[in-house]
């Protein structure tokens, strides 16, 4: 009976720290905030995210404008889909915008998910001129406007 219920300790601490690992910690995509869907403005297209660029990318505010809403060295994790953009945040509820759109003549490697349903921000996901991942810049939705860049970290 004792090596019963040595066993039974064993193996129950065995599924506890296996059910346990780092694959359960949340991420940008388990987001349930606001959704913006995103109109399109004047002198925009429609467009979708290239397959290339899809994925879950985790950055850093490294360069901010006075008047950017998000602070420099703020750090933010990004998931990017063909049609979604899932925004979070360090230190604000995560929300998702739908619909990305090419604005300001850009016919390729930028595309814009205008975020305004939250406030006056769009999220520019740039590509590298081999179609990697590049950066996300933090404009205005509203019109043109720079706020900042986020970049990649930990490679």
């Amino acid at each position: 009976m004792k090596k019963v219920k040595t066993t039974f300790i064993i193996l129950f601490a065995a599924v506890i720290s296996f059910s346990c690992g780092d694959d359960d910690k949340p991420s940008a995509s388990d987001c349930d905030g606001q959704v913006c869907i995103a109109t399109l403005g004047a002198n925009e297209t429609a467009t979708t995210v290239p397959d290339a660029i899809h994925g879950e990318f985790n950055m850093e505010l490294t360069h901010a404008e006075s008047d950017s809403p998000v602070a420099l060295g703020t750090k933010a994790t990004f998931t990017i889909s063909a049609n979604k953009l899932i925004v979070s945040i360090e230190g604000r509820e995560c929300f998702s915008v739908e619909n990305p759109v090419m604005r300001f003549g850009a016919t390729s490697g930028n595309f814009t998910f205008k975020a305004d349903c939250i406030e006056d921000i769009a999220f520019n996901v740039s590509q590298n001129n081999d179609g990697t991942f590049n950066e996300i810049n933090l404009e205005k939705a509203s019109g043109p406007g720079f706020f900042g860049q986020f970049t990649p970290v930990g490679g």
